[in-house]
């Protein structure tokens, strides 16, 4: 019995509340729910086809205050197989609908599932209503099962034909929203894995870039978590909406996928010299070696040979320990353009410069080891982000996801790149990218031209940044704080 006066009235209402985006698990709760109230019945279960079964996803008896699934505990039994003699699976294979005024008197359907319930529950099933959900596409997509409709004064009675049309029109509009809702998850998930296979292809690259983009995504979205919980508690904090924080992650998954038009050789770029050490290293063999020459056919005397070979061996040993460190201070360039100044005369007359200057240049690096026209190139990466982004519909959800992605290198102060916006061009997004960018490249130990910091090594550096103006105060201070508990990632 429909106890709704306005019924028309009550159907729009649970059309309006069908149609209106929400969470899949509240979208199922809101299905049986509503068929349950517009038909006063005590109980219901949800089915969803899964993998060619119908699994269990809400239980409800209302009498018994019991549920499961939806917000309730999840439900643990096993699907219904189509090929089974239960009525859902009948309903499920045949697409119809089936009334059934009393199951215990019933002969063409197993009642073994809900006798056995009754039974453990000291309940007692007696009118079905079942429904098949299905789709724009005239697919089965799940079942709706109803038990003992009642009357005003609580007493069981059977579904009738008004119920019945009503509820399936529920069904048909359920289906529709359940097929979005699907459909919405499906893009999701086509392109998260789009994100998830260019941070594999920038990732497999290169072995001294190896887990970056993992690491800054997976901090990035522990700290929006770490800023939710923290605004939880009061005060002013900062927050992310759940589309700042999902255009975040986005953008951090994707930050790094200009790299892909970087050139490998600077990308594994591990010393100043790079393969110009082994060239250098064979030019320094056969420069040795006519040294020698000359001494034995008398060019030189022992004295001078050995002063000679001395001296060749010590700028050895330094240029290939020079090669390596990760910062030269202004004593060690003036002794690299003091050796390019020598030059070797061979036995044979002619003059070979013991370092040439390509290879001073490369040397003379003050920080790291990249030249100067090389870090501009790999500082492009900013700007083949946003152009390969570009060529991606993020849609509505993630329409700021290219620009937090190419903006990743840009300071408060303008002093960043690509573009030297300042602090009214960075939203909050970009800032934590930053950041969280930052920290990662400090305390990651696969760079061979660094050692890595720990975590308050890495926050000190974060502070001197901010001290230069390049860094949000407040959310460094609130790294600082979330990477108090949070473990470095592997």
């Amino acid at each position: 019995m429909i106890l709704e006066k306005n019924v028309t009235a009550k159907i729009l209402e649970i059309a309006r509340d069908l149609t209106q985006p929400t969470e899949y698990a509240m979208l199922l709760q809101e299905i049986i729910n509503d068929a349950m109230d517009i038909t006063n019945c005590d109980g219901g279960t949800l089915y969803i086809m899964q993998g060619g079964a119908l699994a269990f996803m809400i239980m409800i008896t209302r009498s018994k205050n019991f549920c499961l699934g939806g917000d309730g505990q999840p439900v643990n039994l096993p699907p219904v197989e189509l090929n089974s003699t239960s009525v859902s699976a009948y309903v499920a294979r045949e697409k119809c609908t089936k009334n059934i005024a009393d199951v215990y008197n019933d002969v063409e359907f197993s009642w073994e599932g809900p006798k056995k319930y009754d039974a453990l529950n000291d309940y007692h099933t007696q009118s079905e209503l079942v429904v098949p959900l299905i789709n724009h596409e005239q697919k089965v997509i799940g079942v709706l099962q109803l038990i003992n409709a009642q009357d005003a004064a609580g007493n069981v009675m059977a579904f009738s034909d008004e119920e019945q049309t009503i509820v399936e029109a529920i069904s048909s509009l359920a289906a529709v929203s359940l097929s979005n809702s699907n459909m919405i998850n499906q893009l999701q998930e086509l392109l998260d894995s789009i994100a998830l296979s260019f941070t594999d292809a920038i990732e497999t690259r290169t072995k001294f870039n190896a887990n970056h983009t993992r690491h800054v995504t997976e901090y990035c979205r522990g700290f929006a978590d770490f800023l939710t919980e923290k605004a939880a508690t009061g005060g002013d904090n900062i927050t992310l909406s759940d589309n700042q924080k999902a255009q975040l992650i986005m953008a951090a998954s994707l930050h790094d996928i200009g790299k892909l038009s970087v050139p490998l050789d600077l990308l594994n770029k591990s010393d100043r010299l790079d393969f110009r050490l082994k060239e250098m290293q064979t030019r320094w063999k056969w420069l040795l070696t006519d040294l020698k020459v000359k001494y034995h056919s008398g060019m030189i005397d022992e004295e001078q040979y050995k002063a000679d070979d001395a001296t060749y061996h010590e700028f050895i040993e330094y240029i290939e320990k020079v090669n390596k460190a990760p910062f030269l201070p202004e004593e060690d360039i003036e002794k690299i353009n003091s050796i390019n100044s020598i030059v070797y005369n061979t036995s044979d007359g002619d003059m070979i410069d013991f370092i040439t200057d390509e290879e001073t240049h490369e040397l003379c690096i003050r920080r790291g080891t990249l030249t100067q026209e090389e870090r501009k190139q790999v500082e492009k990466h900013g700007v083949h982000t946003s152009q390969n982004l570009e060529k991606i519909t993020f849609g509505d959800k993630y329409d700021r996801v290219r620009f937090i992605a190419g903006a990743h290198h840009e300071f408060l102060n303008g002093s960043g790149y690509p573009a030297g916006l300042k602090a009214e061009d960075l939203p909050c997004e970009v800032r934590i990218l930053t950041i969280m960018d930052i920290f990662d490249s400090l305390t990651v130990a696969d760079r061979p031209y660094k050692k890595p910091h720990d975590k308050a090594g890495a926050v000190r550096i974060l502070r001197e940044m901010v001290g230069e103006g390049k860094l949000d105060n407040k959310l460094v201070e609130l790294v600082a704080e979330y990477f108090e508990k949070a473990e470095l990632i592997a």
